[in-house]
């Protein structure tokens, strides 16, 4: 097991130099960019975060991943998670209402992007998120993630605010043809003592 302690601080380090980074600057992909290069130079103290210490959900559960939250601000922003994952996991497409970087630590997590057409998605690209690499999207981004069942994922996301926070989460309902509103993630457990 790693040094909680030690995980904290680094944790801390990070989250405190992407909000220096933000400060009084508007989101943009450039900035996006220098947020993943400090979730990226987290992810790589990977003997910080292990399956041992962030299981991910028991197999009797129906949900197949679970999101640890690393920090949060009192005012919901600035949230870090770990999202950890074993077994198959295919979310449908869907945007953030906030900027968000997703960043390999374990394991490989495919990133679709997408188009918003008159009557649907199309996508546009794709990107395997694994160590070394992210995937950073601006508040109107759309993608999916995927995950194969038997390959076991830790990653890290991170908000501009806290996921419970994100009402208003849109995610195209394929069999229905509409957009609906992205129901909040039921499986955040607290990682920050």
């Amino acid at each position: 097991m790693a040094d909680k302690s030690e995980r904290n601080k680094a944790v801390a380090r990070t989250v405190d130099n992407i909000r220096r980074l933000t400060s009084g600057k508007t989101i943009s992909a450039e900035l996006l960019a220098e947020i993943k290069a400090e979730l990226l130079a987290l992810a790589a103290k990977r003997d910080f975060f292990s399956f041992q210490d962030f299981p991910p959900p028991e197999k009797s559960l129906k949900r197949r991943s679970c999101l640890y939250r690393l920090s949060e601000d009192d005012d919901h922003g600035f949230a870090l998670y770990l999202n950890s994952a074993d077994g198959l996991v295919n979310a449908p497409p869907h945007d953030h209402t906030t900027w968000a970087v997703i960043v390999g630590v374990h394991g490989q997590e495919e990133n679709r992007f997408y188009k918003r057409l008159e009557r649907g998605v199309e996508q546009v690209g794709a990107q395997m998120v694994e160590e070394g690499t992210g995937v950073a999207l601006m508040p109107d981004d759309v993608h999916t993630i995927h995950i194969e069942a038997g390959t076991p994922v830790l990653n890290f996301h991170m908000y501009g605010r806290g996921l419970e926070q994100l009402d208003s989460r849109n995610f195209w309902n394929k069999k229905k043809e509409i957009w609906e509103v992205f129901p909040a993630h039921t499986d955040i457990r607290e990682a920050r003592k």
